[in-house]
């Protein structure tokens, strides 16, 4: 039994580990970890400073909601153990030059943690939450959570309860049997990839956090042309990346590059609700693109791509051998059962969507920034995490790298940001030119 009390030792939790979230989809992001360590980094700035007792209380209220969230993780059988009982555990106030990055151990410690800095007159947050618990979307959900318990106090988790039991997926796998594999999807016979570099300083590599941000006027030139064209933001952002990476590739002519999928789709609208946990599958779309074609006739051919496997939902080919041998396998044959549908890629995407600056609100505080970012990569490994907020778009990306590699990934950044622009210009003459 799990009990959690506040600073004043008044109860606010008690939970029976057995009953929390033992979500198989956890496993999916517990390989690889020498390669990459699960998190989701949010970077939010404030205006003013934030209430730093309000923000404990806040998180206090979330973790009734998620008790995961006070809980260190048990690899061996994917279940959560008690780690802190209040939230001024997780929630530290430090230097403004302070380095806010280091590793987390979720088998350890806590699956959350905040890092309060002064920036200005007002203050930096960093929020560094375990992949292992949540999925982005699930992520963006929490922020919700927290901001509505910041302003309303307990009155924002009465009667909300966090929903995280796959019945609809087993269900949705019953009523799409598996298709015959035309090659092995997951491991592409030409992956992208980047140089590695010769480190001529032995310059140790840090870790950081970069990327670009467009214009209010580029992103919304961007959306319009989208529709024009009838494609998505994704097509082009997952395309333009794609063609960015390959341009290190000279003899590169296909772009095979996964893209995750919130699942959470697939859930009919009467069983809508709080779902902090693992809900991402990925789809593995893979065309022939040729180095010099134009940016507009790659992203119609990955939008195509992207709709064939939406319409056969091809994501749950990468979940569904998890699903069905959860129950009978230890955990390294599951874990050798993701290597196989579900392997860490060197070059990723991510595309966290819009995030709601109308809900995202604290009291008294106003929000100016939000950077949303996934797990630190050593270089040349490389994700771009794709976000909106207040109307522009991120492109931002995290990298244990030297400087020289991180200024690599900001110039694949901003040649994706170039092929975003030419993507605008073909849509405005609608044509593009002949090679």
């Amino acid at each position: 039994m799990m009990t959690i009390y506040d600073k004043n030792k008044c109860l606010i939790l008690r939970e029976d580990p057995e009953s929390m979230n033992k979500n198989p989809l956890n496993i999916l992001h517990t390989i690889g970890f020498d390669q990459l360590y699960p998190m989701i980094r949010c970077q939010l700035k404030f205006a003013t400073p934030i209430d730093s007792d309000r923000l404990i209380k806040a998180v206090n209220l979330t973790a009734q909601v998620v008790p995961e969230l006070f809980c260190r993780y048990e690899m061996r059988d994917n279940s959560w153990q008690p780690a802190v009982k209040d939230a001024s555990e997780v929630i530290e106030t430090v230097d403004a030059d302070a380095d806010v990055d280091t590793t987390p151990d979720w088998e350890k410690n806590a699956q959350i943690r905040f890092d309060i800095q002064a920036d200005g007159r007002g203050n930096r947050m960093t929020i560094t939450m375990s992949h292992i618990l949540t999925d982005g979307s699930g992520f963006k959900q929490y922020l919700y959570l927290l901001s509505d318990c910041y302003n309303r106090g307990a009155a924002a988790i009465t009667g909300v309860e966090n929903v995280v039991n796959l019945d609809w997926l087993e269900d949705l796998l019953k009523s799409h049997p598996a298709a015959a594999k035309h090659g092995d999807v997951d491991h592409p016979a030409k992956p992208l990839a980047l140089p590695q570099l010769t480190n001529e300083t032995d310059e140790q590599p840090r870790h950081n956090v970069s990327g670009w941000r467009l214009t209010p006027e580029l992103t919304a030139a961007l959306i319009q042309a989208t529709h024009s064209q009838g494609v998505t933001v994704n097509d082009v952002c997952l395309t333009t990346f794609g063609k960015a990476v390959q341009a290190y590739d000279r003899g590169g002519d296909e772009l095979a590059i996964p893209c995750p999928t919130d699942m959470r789709q697939k859930i009919s609208k009467a069983h809508a609700a709080l779902r902090i946990a693992n809900h991402t599958a990925r789809f593995n779309p893979a065309i022939h693109s040729p180095q010099d074609e134009p940016i507009a006739t790659a992203v119609a051919k990955m939008h195509v791509e992207m709709q064939r496997l939406k319409d056969q939902d091809q994501f749950l080919d990468s979940v569904r051998s998890l699903m069905a041998q959860y129950k009978s396998e230890p955990i390294e044959k599951l874990q050798q059962i993701v290597e196989d549908n579900y392997h860490v890629r060197a070059i990723a995407f991510t595309n966290f969507g819009i995030i709601d600056d109308s809900r995202l609100v604290f009291e008294g505080t106003p929000l100016t920034d939000c950077l949303l970012t996934g797990s630190f990569r050593y270089a040349p490994m490389f994700q771009v995490a794709c976000s909106t907020f207040k109307g522009q778009l991120n492109l931002g990306f995290n990298m244990i790298g030297t400087t020289d590699e991180v200024q690599v990934g900001r110039v694949v950044i901003h040649d994706m940001i170039s092929r975003i622009k030419d993507f605008i210009a073909e849509a405005a003459i609608g044509a593009t030119v002949i090679r």
